[in-house]
């Protein structure tokens, strides 16, 4: 007699993560209408999966998704992606604890930066919801124009030719010259950090009415992403809040960068 060798708990779990690569981020509730399992056993199965570093349940919006992308032909992720969230949250966790303010986590995708992490829910500090997986561009966005700060002149504006007029991530949405942002990034190199550029928007009315600054993050020497700290604009001036909060970013993306370079 010919014993199956199928395995119910790992096809279920393959299931959950077919469920993630296709649909994207889920609650518990998304994941059981996808797949038609049981909350309990999904429950179970994310709990393994999470204790493997497979999915995490992303601290902003509490939806799980998938560390790896699978099937491998439709990625839903960047690489290391899962691996930056897990080195930084701890650290992100803490600086929002020591000074109350916001931290977004972006990881960065050459034309765009992403949003991948936030304590916004744990912030004393009310802000507007912000969505994970929210894709901004490098020459407006604090943390974009932190990594780019990390690269030479001719690389980054070999990025601008390549990104072109686009009218989302092209230079001049963020109301910029080749000029201004070769001698912005130059300001950036020397202060130490990236702040958003003056004539640029954010994109909504809420996003107009915050500041942002940024520090990259970088595995071995090169920068994979940024955290960037945000405040209302009316609450205080840019100096200001620098004086009070840059050397705790710093420490922070330091210690990031530690802890993720130990992990590669």
């Amino acid at each position: 007699m010919t014993r199956p060798t199928e395995n119910r708990s790992l096809d279920r779990g393959l299931a959950l993560l077919e469920s993630l690569s296709i649909h994207g981020a889920g609650s518990l509730r998304d994941l059981h209408a996808h797949t038609g399992l049981p909350k309990s056993t999904i429950r179970r199965l994310l709990g393994t999966l999470i204790q493997r570093k497979i999915v995490r349940r992303s601290l902003a919006d509490g939806l799980y998704r998938a560390n790896f992308p699978f099937p491998l032909q439709s990625p839903v992720t960047t690489p290391g992606e899962g691996q930056l969230v897990d080195c930084a949250a701890p650290h992100m966790i803490e600086l929002t604890h020591r000074i109350g303010w916001v931290c977004d986590l972006h990881i960065f995708e050459r034309t765009h930066s992403r949003i991948i992490e936030s304590t916004r829910p744990i912030s004393p500090f009310f802000q507007y919801n912000r969505p994970i997986d929210l894709h901004v561009t490098v020459f407006g966005s604090a943390a974009g124009l932190a990594v780019l700060s990390t690269w030479t002149d001719a690389a980054i504006l070999a990025l601008v030719k390549e990104i072109g007029d686009d009218p989302v991530w092209g230079l001049r949405r963020a109301g910029l010259t080749r000029r201004d942002l070769t001698k912005f990034i130059q300001q950036v190199r020397v202060s130490g950090f990236a702040s958003r550029p003056r004539p640029y928007l954010g994109g909504t009315p809420m996003a107009n009415k915050m500041s942002a600054i940024a520090c990259p993050i970088f595995r071995a020497d090169i920068a994979v992403g940024a955290l960037a700290l945000l405040w209302p604009t009316d609450l205080s001036s840019l100096e200001s809040f620098v004086k009070r909060h840059l050397e705790k970013l710093i420490e922070a993306t330091a210690n990031i960068s530690l802890d993720l370079t130990a992990t590669h």
